[in-house]
This record gives C-alpha cells, structure tokens and sequence, in this order.
C-alpha cells in the first residue's frame, strides 16, 4: 500500500527521468525559486548614461558605464538612500520620506 503512489516509477522512460532530475549546473543557470522583487522608485539619482543592474537580496543597485565598467552603487540605510562612486566613496544622500 505504500508503494501504490509510485507503481509506474519503473516503467517510465529513462529519457522522462533525466527532464526531471536536473544538475546542479542546469539548477545555478536557472534556480526554481521565486526572484526577490524589490520597489527602487525611491532612488531618484541615476550617473548620466549609466545602465542599472538590481541586487535585490542586498537592497542595491549598481550602476555600470555604457562601456560596460563599474561606476558606483545606491543602498539604503535605515532612511536615508545613500550614493557611491565607483572608488566606495560616498558622493551624495538621499533622505527617503516614506521611510520602513
């Protein structure tokens, strides 16, 4: 009776049983887990003509040249937003009105 849930387990074809199991390489290209989704509305200065790449599990975001170099990063503190430059230097702080 135990077994009842798993009676076809062995008749299915090895080509099945491969789709389902996934490596750990296939696993870190794409994780099953939700993407942590992040509100940066508050962020109002962007570097002129810099991309912006999101670290929502740190609360940050990076900001990286058009030729694709680093050029600083933004992360919250408490209720301030605080600016960096590419060198870590801190260059300018945002209040943050809405706070936590």
């Amino acid at each position: 009776m135990a077994d009842a849930g798993h009676a076809d387990a062995g008749n299915e074809d090895p080509g099945e049983a491969s789709q389902r199991h996934f490596s750990m390489h296939q696993l870190s290209k794409k994780p099953p887990l939700p993407r942590l989704h992040m509100d940066y509305s508050q962020y109002r200065y962007i570097p002129p003509g810099d991309r912006i790449k999101e670290q929502p599990d740190l609360n940050r975001l990076l900001f990286w040249t058009p030729t694709g170099e680093p050029d600083g990063y933004a992360e919250r503190r408490g209720n301030a937003i605080l600016y960096y430059d590419r060198t870590g230097k801190a260059v300018r702080v945002d209040t943050n009105p809405y706070g936590r």
